[in-house]
């Protein structure tokens, strides 16, 4: 049983001063869901639990930053030993979120997130000028966290950039972002809250200037219309997720994303 909520609004607005025409719209909806009952297995802790949490949540440890070098390890009072046999410079901390002195499986966390923004909406605008016209589309979404897969990483195909850039190294002893693994051969290369980011955007999603030629200039032709336009999709992406396309699912990157087009052309009507 699954509970739903959420609205919807749109708002608008148009006027007209002489030649001038212009209107504009802003839409949007917020909806977020919540498991009420179903058959779940007993004897987690309150906090693993999906019920009542969103659904497609996953269990996560929480990430609480790297070890830096070998003097914060000999420092770390909590025992991984759980997890790893050997901790090493560049590893990831985690928090100890039942508070037993020990990183084990019950410190993974139930998540209040998924991948589904819990808005989304847009502003359209149309204006008119005489002969010229304009048609601009944004739209955008918040509220979701994408799992970035560090799986697909190493001899399986490669590395991704902000990965490579900020990784830790002997040179560059990161405290926030770890040594890179090779696909999933290290404790942190998987269920934990680094890996997951946030996904908001705002996107222009159509752009498009039109001028449509007095009809004098080719009523001799035999035409009735003639309009001249140049648009543009996904021109620009304003958003904090730079390493996939952040309208995307795909936890790995596989997803052919949004493509920049640009247009020119030339409507005649007879």
């Amino acid at each position: 049983e699954v509970e739903n909520k959420g609205f919807d609004a749109l708002i608008g607005y148009r006027t007209s001063v002489g030649d001038f025409k212009f209107n504009i719209s802003l839409n949007g909806g917020y909806a977020k869901n919540k498991i009420i009952f179903w058959d779940e297995a007993p004897g987690a802790p309150e906090y693993q639990r999906t019920t009542g949490r969103p659904m497609y949540t996953v269990q996560a440890y929480i990430y609480d930053g790297v070890f830096k070098d070998q003097a914060e390890i000999n420092a770390e009072k909590i025992s991984y030993s759980a997890i790893v046999n050997t901790l090493r410079p560049g590893d990831m901390k985690y928090q100890d979120y039942n508070g037993d002195g020990k990183i084990t499986p019950d410190d993974q966390v139930r998540t209040d997130f998924n991948n589904i923004p819990t808005f989304q909406g847009g502003i359209s605008a149309i204006a008119s000028y005489k002969g010229f016209d304009l048609n601009i589309l944004l739209q955008g979404s918040a509220g979701a966290k994408q799992y970035v897969s560090p799986g697909e990483m190493g001899n399986i195909g490669n590395y991704l950039l902000e990965m490579y850039n900020d990784r830790w190294t002997v040179e560059n002893p990161s405290s926030v972002h770890p040594r890179i693994a090779n696909r999933s051969d290290q404790y942190f290369s998987g269920n934990n809250t680094y890996w997951f980011r946030k996904t908001d955007y705002i996107r222009l999603k159509n752009l498009e200037i039109g001028y449509t030629l007095p009809e004098n200039i080719f009523k001799k032709a035999g035409m009735t219309s003639m309009r001249v336009y140049f648009n543009g999709l996904n021109l620009f992406t304003i958003s904090d997720f730079n390493t996939f396309d952040p309208e995307s699912s795909s936890s790995t990157g596989q997803y052919y994303p949004q493509q920049r087009i640009i247009n020119a052309g030339l409507t005649v009507t007879f």
